[in-house]
C-alpha cells in the first residue's frame, strides 16, 4: 500500500493508545449549565443555514474563496405545566462564520472554518428543571470563539484530519436521525457531557482524524482536558498547565446514509488527579427503516452510554427515536431520552428519583433556502430528578436562518 495511504492509520493508532487515562467528575449541580449539541439534520452540508449543525470530518473536492455568513437561531419555550416554575423563556444564538475551501498539491483538500458566536436570552431548563437540557441553544451569555480549525483530507485515500478549536460533540456519538430534536441528550449523551468535556459552547484545542474506507470507519480525537469559556470569567480559552486531556475513539459502519452502527469510548484525565479516572463507553445505531433512497423515508435510532457508577451523578443513558423525512412537508421527529442516576449518587441523595425521562415531538419545515420553522413539544418525567416536582410540559418554537 502506498505510504501516503498508511499515514492516517498510523496517526489514528497513536491517538487510540492514549485511551488508558481518566478524569475527575463534575458536581451534579453543574449538569444543567452544560448544554450539549444535537446533531443537525443538515449536517451533510457545512454551508447549511442551521448554526447548530456539526461540521462533518470528511474530505471534499470543493474550491471556494473566503466566505462570510451570518447564521442565527431563536427559540421560544413555554413551561405550560409542571416543572419548577411556570413561564416562558427565549434563548437565541447568532454565529458569524468564515469558511474557505482549497485544492492543495497531491490531491489534498483544505478547509478553513471559524465561528464567532454570541448567546442571548434565558434558559428554559431552569423553569422545567431538566438536567438533560431541553434546549440546545441555551448557555451563559458571552461572545465566544466557538470553532477555529483547519481540516485537510484526501477523498481518494478516504481520510481527513482536523486541527484547532473544536468540540468533541461535533463528531463522536452522533445519530443523524436525531438531528432535529432540541433536547441536548439526543446530541451528546449526558454520561459524557456531565464531566466537562469540550462541547458546545465551550470547545478546546485538539486534533481529530477519520479514516473511512468503504463502509468501515475509524475516528479518533485528542483535546485539552478543560474547555475554556471567556464569559465565565476565565479569559481566553487557551490550554493551561494541569488541564490534562480528553481522548476518544469510535469504530463503526456507515454506508451512504442508509445505516450507521458504532461503538465508542472516551477517557478524560487532569494532571495530579489520575487516581480519580473517569471513562465511558457508548453504542449507537441509526438505520433507514422504510423508503431508502426515496423522497419520503423513515429512519430510526437507538443510543446507549455508560460511565463509572461510583463517580458520576448520571451512570447510564438510553435514547431512541424515529424521523419521517419528506421533501415537501419537512421532517417530523419523535424521541425518548432517559438519564439514570448512579447507585452511589442515589445513596447520597435518597430523595431523588431514579431517572429523568424526556419525550419530544418536533416538526422542522424549511420555508426557503434561508429560513426554517420548527414547532416543538417536550414532556419531562421527574424533571431535575426531583420526585416532588410535577412532570413538565414544554411547548416551543425555533426559527433559524442565515444571511
Amino acid at each position: 500500500m502506498p505510504a501516503r495511504a498508511r499515514s492516517p492509520r498510523h496517526l489514528l493508532a497513536c491517538i487510540a493508545l492514549l485511551l488508558g487515562v481518566g478524569c475527575v467528575p463534575v458536581p451534579a449541580h453543574a449538569l444543567a449549565a452544560a448544554p450539549t449539541l444535537a446533531p443537525a439534520a443538515d449536517a451533510a452540508d457545512p454551508a447549511t443555514n442551521n448554526p447548530r449543525a456539526p461540521i462533518p470530518l470528511t474530505a471534499s473536492s470543493k474550491t471556494q474563496p473566503w466566505r462570510a455568513r451570518l447564521l442565527w437561531a431563536f427559540d421560544v419555550m413555554d413551561t405550560a405545566s409542571g416543572g419548577r416554575a411556570r413561564g416562558w423563556k427565549a434563548p437565541a444564538l447568532i454565529d458569524l462564520r468564515l469558511t474557505r475551501y482549497q485544492r492543495l498539491a497531491h490531491g489534498l483538500d483544505s478547509y478553513w472554518h471559524v465561528d464567532l458566536i454570541r448567546i442571548f436570552g434565558s434558559n428554559p431548563s431552569r423553569d422545567a428543571g431538566d438536567i438533560q437540557v431541553l434546549d440546545n441553544l441555551a448557555a451563559h451569555h458571552a461572545w465566544r470563539l466557538y470553532r477555529a480549525f483547519w481540516q485537510v483530507g484526501d477523498a481518494r485515500e478516504h481520510w481527513a484530519l482536523r486541527l484547532g478549536w473544536q468540540g468533541y460533540d461535533e463528531l463522536f456519538g452522533l445519530v443523524p436521525d436525531a438531528g432535529d430534536l432540541l433536547n441536548s441528550s439526543f446530541g451528546q449523551m449526558p454520561t459524557s457531557s456531565q464531566v466537562g468535556t469540550p462541547i458546545y459552547p465551550q470547545t478546546a484545542p485538539g486534533v481529530s482524524a477519520r479514516w473511512h474506507p468503504h463502509a468501515f470507519y475509524v475516528m479518533a480525537g485528542l483535546w485539552s482536558g478543560v474547555p475554556r469559556d471567556p464569559g465565565i470569567p476565565q479569559g481566553l480559552n487557551l490550554p493551561r498547565r494541569g488541564d490534562g486531556g480528553l481522548q476518544a475513539l469510535e469504530l463503526g459502519l456507515d454506508r451512504h446514509g442508509r445505516y450507521k452502527l458504532a461503538l465508542g469510548a472516551w477517557a478524560l484525565h487532569r494532571a495530579g488527579v489520575a487516581q480519580q479516572a473517569h471513562r465511558g463507553v457508548y453504542a449507537l445505531a441509526d438505520i433507514v427503516l422504510l423508503g431508502a433512497g426515496s423522497a419520503r423515508h423513515l429512519g430510526g435510532f437507538v443510543q446507549w452510554g455508560q460511565t463509572q457508577p461510583y463517580q458520576s451523578a448520571i451512570g447510564r443513558y438510553v435514547g431512541a427515536g424515529l424521523r419521517l423525512d419528506t421533501r415537501r412537508h419537512g421532517r417530523v421527529s419523535l424521541g425518548m431520552a432517559r438519564a439514570l442516576l448512579s447507585p452511589s449518587f442515589r445513596l447520597q441523595h435518597p430523595g431523588s428519583a431514579r431517572a429523568e425521562t424526556a419525550y419530544e415531538l418536533t416538526w422542522r419545515k424549511r420555508i426557503d433556502a434561508q429560513l426554517a420553522l420548527q414547532p416543538d413539544v417536550q414532556y419531562i418525567v421527574h424533571p431535575a430528578l426531583a420526585p416532588r416536582a410535577g412532570h413538565a410540559l414544554e411547548i416551543g418554537l425555533r426559527v433559524d436562518g442565515s444571511f
